[in-house]
């Protein structure tokens, strides 16, 4: 299968609207992949400002191509331990709010058809306890928007199946530690043919931006966040896997605007990333695309 060619990561974040260059991934092993996923339902929905990430998305579907499956690191589901979807056929999860102004009826219709795998959701229990984790299988959890979003986009046919992960959270410092360690102890699935996917969005203050998601007369664009975006890209181009440890780490002292960005206490959206850089091993990744959302830049890596 022909891949297109490498786009520069600077071009990428400051240039306008989605790259038409990508990266081809390593052979032998599955990829670690992360996926800004949008608002909500919205690009299930076509909606204008959305079109953007649903043109990426249909442009990196390769990225899941001949992969045994799919492990999903959702920013929508946190708990203080590792929880696991472990059902056969998860259900949808409508998780947004009824009755929200600006979300029609039909997002509360929206379908994805696909499979869980229960004998993966075990093992994955099995190795993470082994880790030092004591993790949940929860075999009556649905997929949330955070999954069925981008698999959505990604794989319309629902030929893979999906293993739901949660992400840390309400844990103040050390979330980022416990999302690198969590990552860490997925690494080895991808030998095993299990594509790590990290949904979740490299911006999420969505105070300043859900008046223009939901249309409100004069409402402005979110704040420049491309600084941000250039440390992020800095972590993730970083090979040698100590130092990309050690800047993870840290990202609070010295990610611009990361308290604007990505608000303290309210991380939940970074942590599928950081988890992603965890499981990333000594791949350096590599940029797949950007797109605007309101004046802020959403990014999405392969590693």
């Amino acid at each position: 299968m022909a891949v297109p060619e490498t786009v520069h990561a600077t071009e990428a974040v400051q240039g306008e609207g989605t790259p038409t260059k990508y990266v081809p991934r390593k052979t032998g092993r599955a990829p670690c992949f992360f996926v800004s996923h949008g608002a909500g339902p919205f690009a299930i929905l076509n909606a204008p400002f959305q079109l953007q990430l649903v043109d990426l998305c249909e442009k990196t579907r390769w990225v899941l191509d001949g992969w045994k499956g799919v492990i999903l690191v959702t920013a929508h589901w946190v708990t203080d331990q590792p929880h696991i979807s472990s059902g056969p056929k998860p259900h949808i999860y409508y998780d947004y709010i009824d009755g929200l102004d600006g979300i029609p009826p039909e997002a509360w219709e929206i379908k994805y058809e696909s499979r869980g795998d229960t004998e993966c959701a075990h093992e994955i229990k099995k190795r993470l306890d082994k880790q030092g984790f004591n993790c949940v299988l929860d075999d009556e959890r649905g997929w949330d928007h955070g999954v069925w979003v981008p698999m959505k986009l990604l794989r319309p046919d629902g030929d893979l199946p999906i293993v739901q992960v949660s992400v840390p959270g309400n844990m103040g410092e050390k979330e980022t530690p416990e999302a690198l360690k969590l990552g860490a102890a997925l690494e080895s699935f991808r030998d095993d043919g299990w594509v790590i996917l990290g949904s979740g969005s490299s911006y999420h203050n969505f105070d300043a931006v859900i008046p223009a998601i939901m249309g409100v007369p004069g409402a402005k664009d979110a704040p420049d966040n491309r600084p941000f975006e250039a440390a992020l890209q800095k972590v993730a181009f970083t090979e040698d896997v100590e130092e990309r440890r050690r800047l993870m780490l840290t990202w609070r002292d010295w990610f611009p605007e990361h308290d604007v960005v990505q608000p303290l206490g309210k991380a939940e959206h970074f942590m599928p990333f950081i988890v992603n850089i965890g499981a990333s091993g000594g791949d350096k990744g590599e940029l797949l695309g950007t797109w605007d959302l309101f004046g802020t830049k959403m990014t999405s890596y392969v590693w």
